[in-house]
């Protein structure tokens, strides 16, 4: 069974990406063919990129380099939940990415974002940039949550709208199926490159 990780990229004061992530992963209890698990970067505080040398080396030096290469090695896949900042994404996700490479390789993704009118369409944009070069399989499946403000109720809860169910569960589902069909091909690079 693939095991998604779903990776909360704000590690802001009282982020809103708190609400989606917490969303997704209830709605992730109606897909069992996946095991999904929260990743919070906040919690995982790392600190500014401060390895000596690039991440495509492998070797890593520091002690929670080596502990966030685990966490991310052993997931199937991903569910990025991302706001808009400037019109890309938060620093500290891209600082998240930047520390590893061969543990994101061929691996599926997909994209939550939220924010003003672009709803984080151009933050997710320039994760699929960064795909590109990670490496992820991106499934171009995403979902925006436009001026997320005005959907908050009297407790500051967001009102998720029946269509924007409908959409991450279908996130969730293929996220959870090209996991599956992937990692045959990651197990077959690693033998290779095993007996290189």
């Amino acid at each position: 069974m693939p095991l998604i990780k779903i990776i909360l990229g704000s590690t802001r004061p009282n982020r809103f990406g708190a609400q989606p992530a917490a969303w997704l992963m209830e709605l992730a209890k109606e897909h069992p063919e996946a095991t999904f698990e929260l990743i919070d970067l906040k919690e995982v505080n790392l600190p500014l990129l401060d390895e000596p040398q690039p991440a495509l080396s492998g070797n890593y030096t520091q002690e929670h380099t080596k502990a966030w290469a685990k966490t991310i090695g052993e997931a199937d896949g991903f569910v990025i939940v991302t706001g808009e900042y400037n019109y890309s994404i938060p620093g500290a996700l891209k600082n998240a990415i930047d520390f590893l490479a061969a543990e994101w390789r061929y691996k599926p993704v997909a994209f939550v974002g939220y924010g003003a009118a672009a709803g984080g369409a151009r933050a997710i944009s320039h994760l699929q940039n960064v795909a590109a070069n990670v490496g992820w399989f991106d499934l171009r499946d995403s979902l925006a949550l436009v001026n997320y403000w005005e959907k908050l109720d009297e407790n500051h809860q967001y009102q998720f709208s029946d269509d924007q169910t409908q959409t991450a569960h279908k996130l969730l589902k293929n996220v959870a199926f090209w996991a599956e069909k992937l990692k045959p091909v990651r197990d077959e690079i690693a033998a290779q490159k095993a007996d290189a």
